[in-house]
């Protein structure tokens, strides 16, 4: 394969849109170099041999009659659920909600296993977001908590110019030694089961509630002498049981603070296309997250157990190798062509911000959104 440039890396939420993509019997190699970059696209570019264009109750079938087994399936569901969107673009997401709107689905564009982590935050309080951009040109302090994006996201210290001489401050929050820890500037050593409580102290020390505060005071008083900052997070803080109600009191925080400054968040998706999946959802059904169509229009899912009468599951650009083999128990798989890889199309960046993913090669697989449309034609016939 010939020398690709410039191309946008789907390998993490941060798309890098600045690569220059070379491949040779070894796999895929980037330039600026990334581990994780690398390693996507190597498992996209080569597949196992002999991989099937579908299966059927795990024996090779033709697309066709994988569709067609497919449509049977979810028209006689009771209680579709549409997730996944891993690796999901734009356009897979637009044709993955118009499946759902006709089936009466439930939407989920979150991982579904662990603890149910509680009512969602944003729809609560709102949110409070910024570009890279205007993180690396206006925050003064910058709080990463409970992440570790030089092993997840690793350019993003370096697209937020904390990559070394800045005079601006970061701050870390984990009890875990991580790669990011290692670059903090203020490493605040915090049990992750007291995230809650260093929120809520936080709120109160600005509301004048408190005093002292041990690190969590000195925290709030570097907070306190800035015009602008961010604090950057993720599954570590919001995941698991009581996640949502630790991502409401950082809202409430961060809504606070910004009574006499500007303060900002910025979330790191666990995956690269579930921004994109979001954004989609909260256009058209005005939510995000987790949406109910099962009454005719779009519901936000607060429900503790809402997925306890699922009987068809519908997984988009999800699963083992990004979807791209299929997993154990699924009674019909059709391959796609990888976004970013062998499909082009647009992904939103983890702060919200279009960009065009190329398809440096072609495998003659179809994209998942001209599957999902033609799924949609299935069921309605």
């Amino acid at each position: 394969m010939a020398e690709v440039r410039p191309l946008t890396c789907a390998g993490c939420g941060l798309l890098c849109d600045d690569v220059i993509l070379r491949s040779d019997d070894d796999g895929a190699h980037l330039e600026p170099p990334c581990r994780l970059g690398a390693e996507w696209f190597s498992a996209r570019m080569y597949p196992p041999a002999g991989t099937p264009a579908a299966t059927v109750d795990g024996q090779a079938a033709e697309v066709d009659v994988a569709l067609a087994r497919a449509a049977e399936l979810l028209r006689g569901a009771r209680r579709p659920l549409v997730h996944g969107f891993d690796g999901a673009t734009v356009e897979d997401a637009r044709a993955a909600l118009a499946l759902a709107d006709h089936l009466g689905a439930l939407v989920a564009t979150e991982r579904l296993d662990g603890p149910w982590p509680g009512g969602p935050a944003i729809a609560l309080r709102g949110v409070s977001t910024a570009t890279l951009g205007e993180i690396r040109d206006r925050s003064r302090v910058v709080v990463i908590w409970r992440e570790d994006p030089e092993t997840t996201h690793p350019r993003l210290l370096e697209r937020l110019g904390l990559d070394g001489g800045s005079e601006r401050t970061l701050v870390v929050v984990d009890d875990a030694d991580t790669a990011t820890t290692s670059r903090a500037d203020v490493w605040l050593r915090w049990p992750r089961e007291r995230d809650l409580e260093a929120l809520v102290t936080l709120h109160a020390l600005q509301r004048g509630l408190a005093v002292g505060g041990g690190d969590l005071g000195g925290l709030y008083e570097r907070l306190a002498v800035v015009p602008h900052a961010a604090f950057i997070y993720g599954p570590g803080l919001i995941a698991g049981a009581g996640g949502q109600r630790r991502a409401l009191a950082l809202h409430e925080l961060v809504r606070a603070l910004s009574h006499d400054r500007h303060v900002v968040t910025l979330e790191l998706p666990r995956a690269p296309g579930t921004r994109s999946a979001d954004d989609v959802l909260a256009w058209q059904a005005g939510y995000a997250g987790k949406v109910d169509f099962a009454l005719g229009h779009p519901e936000l899912v607060t429900a503790t157990e809402p997925l306890e009468d699922v009987d068809a599951t519908l997984l988009i650009e999800s699963g083992p190798a990004g979807g791209l083999v299929a997993g154990p128990g699924v009674e019909v798989w059709i391959r796609t062509a990888a976004a970013g890889v062998a499909a082009s199309g647009t992904m939103h960046r983890l702060d919200g911000v279009p960009l065009t993913v190329q398809a440096p090669i072609e495998n003659g697989a179809p994209t998942a959104a001209a599957l999902l449309t033609r799924l949609l034609d299935e069921v309605q016939r």
